[in-house]
């Protein structure tokens, strides 16, 4: 069974990948992680570069929440989505050192 999903990109990312929002269906069960990965997929090596660390986890000036909850408060990149879920994905920058 599909799982329907609105995602909206805020911050450094929409401008990366040139939209603000849109609706996805994935597999029922897909996990944030696995959400990444089909995204990364379809918009490519700026979209995860702006989002992932080499590492694969999540640059600290990337956030992602599920239903307005940072995925840090759920179960991080594990966390499993259900239909009509609300996914934000949000890069920001650290301002500049000042002395």
């Amino acid at each position: 069974m599909n799982t329907h999903l609105h995602v909206s990109y805020l911050g450094l990312v929409r401008n990366v990948i040139g939209r603000n929002q849109e609706d996805l269906d994935v597999l029922g069960g897909t996990t944030v992680g696995q959400l990444l990965g089909l995204l990364i997929e379809e918009h490519g090596p700026p979209f995860e570069q702006s989002v992932l660390k080499r590492s694969g986890e999540l640059r600290a000036t990337a956030q992602v929440c599920v239903d307005d909850r940072d995925i840090d408060e759920l179960e991080g990149l594990e966390t499993r989505l259900v239909s009509g879920q609300q996914i934000s994905i949000v890069v920001g920058v650290y301002p500049p050192e000042g002395g």
